[in-house]
């Protein structure tokens, strides 16, 4: 007799989750390879169970009802984490779908569901054509509010219903029908009763069991016109059900529509039929006959698999200690969880009989046995450096990691290097609003290389490198951070390597310069070296484009100064979409100057005689607006420049000498530089301000083009000139456990094991393999003899797997203790967007 275990669910990007394991009563058990280990994903599946009762199914001895009861109960005891419903014949007229019990989570309502179909009795006929279609009505719900759309809850006790129109034939016509045109009758017992689809990425499948013929037919309009083909009714409506969206009210998470079908299942017992064959077909389900008590129960556990095939998608296989069936057997299996994204390792002992109870889950023991920040991390130091240059101007010796007990793990690489510590310091200064102080400058007037006539606009590359369009004298320069002249190009003609009157500049994330030129209606776009690559617009196409902006996806923001709009381009130059008018109203502009974009693709945009800021989201909706005349914190007098920084702060300089700092929502942060002149630190009617944030230095640094001074002026914030060593030393902790600055500095997690996905657990136990030595193998030190020779004999068994949180992690196989959590080298990186930097940070947003 199997012992029944707890589930090990195997989540998938959305949805259900099922765990079938061997059923009890089954032929005896095979090879391991046979095993039914099968998983899916989180959200709980429906599954709808309709025995026929009719009076045939009490004939004979051993009469087939029970020979049915027996089979289900046995199908219950397999599963775990699923939703299941029990129907069977009503016997009122005309009859259809009784629900028994309705559907309803299997672990918690166990013994209410076995008993609804232990109290089943055999009587009645066999309206099975009608059943299905009342069992579609049940699925789209018969009582509760009234389309409640995504609902919220996690319960799936409050559903409500759909009373809209539901579309035939999808994508061969959309026909559209009220529900109860599709579906007249409600079920018995079911008249007033929620829809189970609790969720868009919930699976729903109908089991039908039947000794007998199918009578009567479907309403319209699921006779012929549906399916013109479907020689039955029976046909009919089990294809509608597989391919009509039952809720069209429960759309995704991004607001697509997603179809919330019903799988059908046949199952004839003591009866062959073609008709239950073509409707399984139809249905998207399997068709199996039985005619003994094992067959049957057998024909259950088919569509128990075939469920799991349906809703498990890319779900990991299982792994086991040992190659046979024997006494002490564990198996290991993944799972994750889309609601939290968190993931987890489970052991279970199996044998013969089946698989026993869960004996260990890794995420439980790591979350709870280990005291924070005493994880073992190992990483491959690629470095030989000690010191490392942590910001301009500024180096220092960072502390050594320590060696970690390896305890018998077969790692060789034992300490995260100096430069990869450093690397964990990215962004990890302490800056705040205010702090932002003139650091130096560069440039004077003239035509030399370094010199300006009129520095017009400024710009920054993911390197750091600095842009200025230097106006009068027709050329891009390209600067260092720190001043430096690293190339020039550009000179007054009409080829396509000359420029006139560069007005505006941008760079986009491949580090190509797009560079606007006002009086010639066009756009153009260089490499980072100044190579020319095309010409975008010409009159009439674009008209006084003024500045210019480039999102994520390439896409080309052009303002249009005289013609008060922004135009949106493709990165070829077609034209996608124009936003804005003449006007004060939102999402009207007067003379737009400047437009930025922050991180998540919102549009900033300096309308200049309206003396305000306007935001929009990627797709030009108006979101809000900020500023009016003045010179008050939060005014403006001709707002010109703009740009964003990493944590979505908004910087403004205004033609009349002053730098403005706003969060997102345009709250007032700070003001700099708001005195004119010419001395550091004074502005003489700047054109153009550029942040750059990515230098490991945190919110660093501005620039701000000084047009009528001729020069660029940097400004840093003050914490910048010295790296605050204790963050990144807090984010190697955070990798390692501790969870003291989770949801401030660092993401909040809700498990420490991040989700499993793609990625099975492999067992590695006793070294036994018999590599040769020499030849195309490796000999003397190298060979693989020597590798065992120098692991220690009492080296436990690991269990290594994968995970979403960055890490390789290996737990004790006995135990789930985690021995070590590997960090690939890579995912070091001096970036703040990339790597561990955005595994830990706290505006991480998961990626599949």
């Amino acid at each position: 007799m199997l012992t029944r275990t707890v589930p090990f669910t195997a989540c998938l990007a959305t949805v259900a989750t099922l765990l079938l394991w061997p059923l009890a009563g089954l032929a005896a058990p095979g090879p391991l390879a046979q095993l039914p280990i099968l998983s899916a994903a989180s959200t709980k599946s429906n599954i709808m169970i309709v025995i026929d009762d009719s009076g045939s199914m009490g004939w004979g001895s051993g009469p087939p009802m029970a020979v049915a009861k027996n089979a289900a109960i046995a199908l219950l005891d397999s599963l775990s984490n699923v939703r299941v419903g029990v129907g069977s014949f009503s016997r009122s007229w005309p009859s259809g779908l009784e629900l028994d019990h309705p559907v309803a989570d299997l672990d918690a309502n166990r013994a209410s569901i076995k008993k609804a179909i232990m109290d089943l009795r055999a009587r009645g006929g066999t309206p099975l054509v009608e059943t299905m279609q009342q069992t579609g009505r049940y699925f789209v719900g018969t009582g509760g509010d009234s389309n409640p759309g995504n609902h919220g809850s996690t319960s799936c006790t409050a559903n409500g219903y759909y009373s809209g129109k539901l579309t035939l034939k999808p994508g061969r016509g959309d026909e559209k029908y009220n529900v109860k045109e599709v579906f007249p009758r409600k079920p018995e017992k079911g008249e007033s009763i929620g829809s189970p689809i609790c969720h868009w990425c919930q699976k729903n499948f109908l089991i039908l069991l039947t000794d007998g013929w199918g009578w009567g037919g479907p309403s319209h309009p699921l006779r012929g016109r549906y399916c013109p083909g479907c020689w039955h009714g029976m046909i009919s409506v089990a294809k509608a059900l597989n391919e009509v969206d039952l809720r069209p009210d429960i759309d995704n998470f991004k607001g697509e529509e997603v179809t919330n079908n019903l799988v059908t299942y046949t199952i004839g017992f003591h009866t062959s039929q073609n008709l239950l064959r073509k409707t399984a077909e139809a249905g998207g389900g399997l068709y199996l006959e039985a005619d003994t008590p094992a067959t049957l129960k057998a024909a259950f556990a088919k569509i128990g698999e075939d469920i799991v095939a349906h809703t498990r998608g890319s779900s990991s296989a299982a792994s086991f200690n040992t190659a046979s069936l024997k006494a002490g057997g564990l198996i290991y299996l993944t799972r994750f969880d889309t609601e939290n994204w968190t993931g987890d390792v489970m052991a279970a002992p199996y044998s013969s009989a089946g698989v026993g109870s869960q004996k260990w889950s890794a995420a439980n023991r790591l979350n709870k046995s280990k005291p924070p920040g005493s994880r073992t991390l190992l990483t491959y130091n690629n470095s030989d450096k000690a010191d490392m240059l942590l910001c301009p101007g500024v180096s220092g010796t960072l502390p050594k990691h320590h060696t970690p007990e390896l305890g018998g793990v077969p790692f060789r690489w034992n300490k995260i290097a100096d430069r990869q510590l450093g690397d964990l310091l990215v962004g990890a200064t302490s800056s705040s609003a205010g702090l932002y102080s003139y650091a130096k400058k560069w440039g004077t007037q003239g035509t030399a290389p370094g010199q300006f006539r009129l520095a017009f606009d400024i710009a920054t590359d993911t390197k750091g490198d600095v842009y200025v369009a230097d106006y009068n004298n027709h050329r891009i320069q390209k600067f260092d951070k720190e001043g430096a002249l690293q190339g020039a190009w550009g000179e007054y003609g009409f080829l396509d390597e000359n420029l006139i009157y560069p007005s505006g500049i941008a760079i986009d994330s491949e580090r190509n310069v797009y560079v606007a030129q006002h009086t010639s209606h066009s756009i153009k776009k260089f490499d980072m070296n100044g190579n020319f690559l095309m010409t975008m617009g010409g009159y009439p196409d674009l008209y006084y484009p003024f500045d210019v902006a480039v999102d994520a996806e390439l896409n080309i923001y052009v303002v249009e100064l005289q013609n008060h709009q922004i135009k949106v381009l493709d990165k070829t130059g077609k034209l996608l979409r124009t936003m804005g008018r003449y006007g004060s109203g939102n999402g009207q502009f007067k003379y737009p100057n400047r437009i930025a974009i922050d991180e998540d693709d919102n549009l900033y945009v300096s309308d200049y005689l309206n003396h305000r800021v306007q935001k929009f989201d990627s797709a030009g909706n108006f979101l809000r607006t900020w500023g009016s005349y003045g010179t008050g914190n939060g005014q403006f007098r001709y707002p010109y420049g703009i740009d964003t920084d990493s944590k979505g702060d908004v910087f403004v300089v205004e033609y009349e000498n002053r730098v403005q700092q706003f969060d997102a929502e345009g709250v007032f942060k700070a003001k700099f530089a708001d005195k004119t002149g010419t001395k550091d630190g004074e502005l003489r009617y700047p054109r153009g301000i550029a942040v750059y944030d990515g230098s490991g230095c945190g919110g660093s640094s501005f620039y701000v083009a000084d047009a009528y001074n001729h020069r660029v002026q940097k400004f840093v914030a003050s914490a910048a000139m010295a790296v605050n060593v204790s963050v990144g030393k807090g984010r190697l902790d955070y990798l390692r456990g501790d969870r003291l600055l989770e949801g401030g500095l660092f993401r909040k997690r809700d498990s420490l094991l991040g989700d499993i996905i793609h990625s099975s657990a492999v067992h590695v136990g006793k070294l036994d393999l018999r590599w040769p030595a020499g030849g195309k193998f490796p000999d003397g030190s190298d060979s693989y003899a020597a590798f065992i020779a120098g692991i220690p004999a009492k080296r436990g068994e690991m269990v290594y797997v994968g995970a979403n949180d960055g890490m390789l992690h290996g737990f004790d196989a006995k135990n789930g203790d985690e021995r070590l959590g590997y960090l690939p080298g890579n995912l070091f990186t001096d970036r703040s967007s990339e790597g561990y930097h955005y595994l830990t940070d706290h505006k991480y947003g998961h990626r599949y």
